[in-house]
């Protein structure tokens, strides 16, 4: 069916992981991670002749699966993509899942080794230009300011543009950025600039990037800037991490990011090797010590201008790993130093952060298989002698259950700079002790049930907290594909953690209240494909939240969107959406449409309203434009936002505008 498309499948599948990380649009941990999909599903992975890390890179392959396509093509070739139903392990939604990122190629390279022949560089080369307007169109306070007076330098217009060149073996790449409040004084003078020349897929030479580049290693306790899947809908295989590798870097988020030379050789042993030289922002502690460098970005005022790259940072290290005969094993270690030296915050979360100049970290991990289980983990040091570990499983029960466990105990004092591991907390793997269950089981050929249960604790002060403190985390979802034309789901969600919070008690006093912050949500949602042209998707969603001392309160958000493609050449999305919320505790979350390689998930609290409209045309083979609209209402609201974003009024409108030129 139309709406059955590459494109659609990957957009439900970063709803489906972002919506319940509750990410709000202004992240920087979700534009890496929409990149690396859209691009894994605009060059697919060859079934046909990929390794088991080739593999590891689609989202849904373990390493047991991995190993069964393996097998299953001893045999013969894969003829067509559905052939993958039948490799053991794969049912049906792991086939739906996988779908957008495979492809059963030519089954031969016709080049070989010929790196001095110009076909060779420039098989299924394509070349790519996007250019990228987005405003909010509403007066802001940062604008009506005098520069002076701490406002913003440059006009609201938030402009991106990319030139790439892809190719089988080859890639180049250059992103250039300027945010709403920066100035762009000439077609030069972009804020934001990111570079690279990478040759990859070359025989023994996985890949050598010149300029900006990502890392993706073992479980991510060590080396994890790619972005990450986290708790959600796919409570099997989102603990688990497949690394990415080194990856030439494209984005246009500002930090996460390595700058210099990377390189990966080898067979069934691969060798990586990094060095990495980078200016990077960061306010000043005193006259000789800094605040950990700013992931913001934003140069828009005299006094973000004043402290732009005013900061150097050298990063180098190195990673081994072997494709063994029960499974993958590796060893990563890295180190950084700053010009200045960091200093932690004076709060008593920041006791235990990283302070100095000097930082390294080294871990070892394993992905290893036997039978239907796949048996993960990976064990770090950094440098002041605190340990992080993560061990777990994922298995099959039978044909129609499958269970997922996780450990892990993060030290309080461990320091991982590049670390992005599973838990509660993002970012640094610091701090938590926890562990997971999850159990999916195929109900019938209709019914799918999910359900996992988080319990964690942070070990220090976390959160405003003074002390240890602990939490729970449980989700339960029950799928419903009725007919081919009709889905239906429901989700229920609840979240237990102590907090202690700074409150007023009926005589104005201050007073602190310890206890536990709940949160819970109901949804359910239905999605109709009335016909080739035509999808409509419901939904109806109730949040609880309850601080501690205080009552109750909730959210709702009721929507309706549609999609229609009245032509094979343009695709129109709307919603419009009503929320009503008691305060921000109880907000509601929406994953939006927008344009190629933009994150919206966008928070919403109060009560108002909220429409946008999407609108894609693609006249030519090589021309796609996109264009969204979108705006907020408050009702009873004087002023939205605060600060230098404030604005004037109940409502905030965005607009945005893409062109995209693809040259195959």
């Amino acid at each position: 069916m139309a709406q059955d498309t590459t494109s659609t499948k990957v957009r439900d599948q970063l709803e489906a992981t972002f919506e319940e990380q509750e990410i709000d649009e202004e992240s920087t941990n979700g534009e890496q991670l929409i990149e690396f999909l859209q691009e894994l599903a605009a060059n697919p992975v060859n079934v046909n002749s990929a390794s088991v890390t080739d593999l590891l890179q689609i989202p849904g392959i373990s390493i047991i699966t991995a190993n069964a396509i393996i097998e299953y093509r001893k045999n013969k070739p894969f003829e067509a993509i559905n052939e993958l139903n039948e490799v053991p392990g794969i049912g049906a939604a792991t086939y739906q899942r996988i779908q957008p990122y495979v492809t059963i190629g030519s089954g031969r390279d016709r080049f070989g080794s010929l790196y001095t022949n110009l076909d060779y560089w420039t098989d299924r080369g394509s070349f790519e230009y996007i250019s990228r307007y987005q405003q909010v169109l509403e007066d802001q306070e940062g604008y009506q300011r005098a520069d002076s007076s701490g406002g913003y330098l440059g006009n609201p217009v938030k402009y991106y543009q990319r030139l790439r060149y892809k190719s089988s073996h080859a890639s180049f790449n250059l992103t250039q950025e300027k945010d709403a409040g920066e100035q762009l004084q000439n077609p030069t003078d972009f804020d934001f600039n990111s570079f690279h020349i990478a040759a990859n897929d070359n025989g023994k030479l996985k890949q050598l990037v010149i300029g900006d580049y990502s890392i993706s290693a073992g479980q991510g306790l060590v080396l994890w800037t790619g972005g990450a899947f986290g708790k959600g809908r796919d409570v099997i295989n989102s603990i688990s991490k497949n690394e990415r590798g080194i990856r030439p870097y494209g984005s246009a988020q500002e930090t996460n990011f390595f700058r210099g030379i990377a390189v990966t050789y080898g067979d069934k042993t691969e060798f990586s090797l990094f060095y990495s030289d980078r200016k990077r922002t960061a306010s000043l502690a005193s006259d000789s010590t800094i605040n950990f460098p700013s992931s913001s970005g934003f140069h828009r005022t005299v006094t973000e201008i004043d402290r732009r790259n005013n900061v150097n940072q050298t990063v180098f290290g190195g990673r081994i790993l072997s494709d063994t005969k029960f499974g993958l094993i590796g060893l990563s270690a890295h180190s950084t130093e700053f010009s200045m030296p960091v200093e932690a915050g004076n709060s008593i979360n920041d006791v235990y952060d990283f302070r100095g100049s000097q930082s390294s970290t080294i871990g070892i991990d394993y992905r290893a298989y036997f039978r239907r289980s796949l048996v993960f983990g990976e064990l770090a040091r950094s440098e002041n002698g605190a340990f992080a570990g993560i061990a777990g499983v994922e298995s099959g029960l039978g044909d129609r259950t499958d269970v997922a466990m996780l450990y892990r105990d993060f030290s309080k004092d461990f320091q991982s700079i590049y670390g992005d591991g599973f838990g509660e907390a993002s970012g640094n793997p610091q701090n938590e002790k926890g562990w997971y269950l999850g159990l999916k089981h195929q109900i019938n050929e209709q019914l799918v049930s999910s359900f996992y249960f988080d319990q964690y604790q942070f070990l220090a002060a976390k959160n405003g907290v003074l002390s240890s403190s602990n939490g729970h985390d449980i989700l339960l979802l029950i799928e419903s594909s009725i007919t081919r034309f009709l889905n239906v789901y429901l989700l229920i969600r609840n979240e237990v953690k102590e907090v202690e919070l700074q409150q007023e008690d009926n005589l104005g006093r201050e007073i602190l209240n310890a206890g536990d912050q709940k949160r819970s949500s109901f949804r359910v949602q239905v999605e109709y494909l009335a016909n080739r042209k035509l999808r409509s998707r419901s939904r109806a969603e109730w949040v609880f939240a309850r601080d501690p001392g205080e009552d109750r309160e909730t959210g709702f958000i009721l929507y309706q969107d549609i999609r229609w493609l009245p032509t094979k050449d343009v695709t129109f999305d709307a919603r419009y959406t009503l929320f009503d919320t008691d305060s921000f505790a109880s907000r509601v979350y929406q994953f939006e449409n927008d344009l190629l390689y933009v994150l919206s998930n966008v928070a919403l609290n109060d009560r108002g309203q909220r429409w946008y409209l999407v609108l894609k045309y693609s006249p030519t083979n090589y021309l796609d434009i996109s264009a969204k609209i979108s705006r907020t209402t408050i009702e009873d609201a004087f002023t939205l936002s605060s600060g230098l974003n404030e604005i004037e009024g109940n409502q905030r409108t965005n607009i945005g505008v893409q062109a995209r030129f693809l040259f195959r």
